[in-house]
């Protein structure tokens, strides 16, 4: 389990998806206009509502359990069986779509391939098969960006959805393919005893990703309804381009889980894992964010100029999507170490509960404005929680190096916020790399440890890193 070369992997993918939803972005900003953007926005938000109230057993517990196996050499057809099973056991829920408009129920059967290929993709990366979620990944994406601009070009919002879903059946047809290679046939097997036992686990996690969905897109429901589908698209715009650093970093924290229970299961410290994780994290964070505010700026001036007045937005979701990312890997620490996840459903709880009801006071005020600050006042809140839990289950130590990053963080986002020119963030660059070699944030053990697991191809990453160590 190689999370550095995994993340490569993972990276083909994020890169794949900007390219190729950059082009279709483009394309559908000349000749559409934001309320068909919103019709499409509104389909994106029910992804969400299936990954948040539809995964009865999350993903992490899924991927946490295969892990946990396979570095014990215990992965057999049977338990792979028993977690692909609880997607089906879902069916009767999505019958509440009928009673949406007609677009919305033409995409139950998308939506349904969208849960199935996720809790396929949650068992894949437990099993260390990067490779094959990238491979199905990618052809995926080329269909669900590439392909669609047909149904751009005509208008047409069922085809769509059309296009979404033959996408959808192929991905799930490609993951079934190479998980029956890898294991043998394997069909779905409805132990209920075994399910439970899961869900009871991962309650508190499902009750969290439930709630969270009020925090991450009570933003987005609340300016559909006080605004409509013609701010919900430039809010969403702006969401969606904001999130595109994020997603190329989520490709590192998304492989921490995996490699974080694999190497638990064979005795590695957890404070370790989480230190040097976060520490990293960190310089590439701020690195990316420093770097691409302005990049963020200019594109949206030059190739969606409709879209210029959620700039403001753009920067304060960008801040809130990418800066606290060392600070949310280290969940994926405390769910490998097995911790009580039962305060993160309070914490979902007060978080979307604040979403919805800043939202609600200021986006009559302030506009689209209003939502991105809901995020930011969350984002705060969530981070302090997060750091907080994961020192007293003793997953995570703060030390000097940590602390000085910690608080680096609120400085930048307010160096961004308040200072325009473009050309003052080279100063805030230089100033991030010195500070990291001032104050020593990745030692000569860490970069020789970065150097054991990376391809000899990346081996000028780890000799970047000796210059600020």
């Amino acid at each position: 389990m190689n999370p550095i070369k995994n993340a490569l992997k993972s990276f083909s993918v994020t890169t794949t998806n900007v390219v190729v939803a950059l082009i279709f972005f483009i394309i559908t900003a000349k000749i559409s206009n934001p309320e068909f953007f919103g019709k499409v926005a509104i389909i994106q938000l029910l992804e969400v509502v299936i990954s948040a109230f539809f995964y009865f057993i999350p993903g992490q517990i899924i991927t946490r359990e295969i892990s946990y196996l396979y570095a014990r050499k215990g992965v057999n057809k049977k338990v792979v069986d028993k977690f692909l099973s609880f997607s089906f056991l879902t069916l009767p829920f999505f019958l509440i779509f009928l009673l949406f408009p007609n677009y919305v129920k033409l995409t139950i059967p998308y939506l349904f391939l969208y849960l199935l290929n996720g809790a396929m993709n949650s068992i894949m990366v437990g099993m260390d098969m990067f490779t094959e979620t990238a491979i199905t990944g990618n052809l995926f994406l080329i269909i669900r960006w590439g392909v669609s601009i047909i149904a751009v070009l005509s208008h047409n919002i069922y085809l769509f959805i059309e296009t979404w879903t033959v996408g959808g059946t192929i991905s799930v047809a490609m993951n079934y393919a190479f998980l029956s290679k890898k294991l043998g046939l394997i069909l779905p097997s409805f132990d209920l005893p075994f399910l439970l036992k899961h869900f009871r686990e991962g309650l508190p996690l499902y009750l969290s990703s439930s709630a969270s969905f009020l925090s991450s897109q009570g933003d987005r429901v609340t300016t559909a309804y006080l605004l409509g589908s013609y701010y919900l698209g430039l809010y969403q715009f702006s969401a969606l381009l904001a999130g595109v650093p994020s997603m190329f970093l989520a490709t590192l924290n998304n492989v921490l889980l995996p490699a974080a229970s694999f190497y638990k299961a064979l005795g590695k410290d957890e404070k370790r894992m989480s230190s040097i994780s976060f520490r990293v994290l960190a310089l590439i964070s701020f690195l990316v964010v420093i770097i691409s505010i302005p990049i963020a700026v200019i594109v949206v001036e030059r190739f969606f100029p409709d879209y210029t007045q959620g700039i403001k937005v753009l920067i304060l979701l960008l801040l809130v999507m990418t800066l606290p990312l060392p600070i949310g890997s280290l969940i994926n620490f405390i769910i490998a170490a097995n911790k009580s996840l039962r305060p993160f459903f309070i914490l979902s709880l007060l978080n979307g509960s604040l979403v919805l009801l800043t939202s609600y006071l200021l986006i009559p005020r302030i506009g689209i404005m209003g939502g991105a600050i809901s995020q930011v006042i969350v984002s705060i809140i969530s981070s302090s929680f997060i750091l907080v839990y994961a020192l007293r289950t003793s997953t995570f130590i703060l030390g000097r190096k940590e602390s000085v990053l910690l608080s680096i963080m609120p400085l930048i986002a307010l160096y961004e916020v308040l200072v325009d020119p473009a050309y003052l963030d080279f100063l805030l660059l230089v100033f991030v790399l010195l500070l990291f070699k001032l104050f020593k944030i990745i030692t000569v053990e860490d970069v020789k440890l970065i150097e054991s697991f990376s391809p000899s191809k990346l081996k000028f990453v780890a000799l970047l890193m000796k210059m600020i160590s």
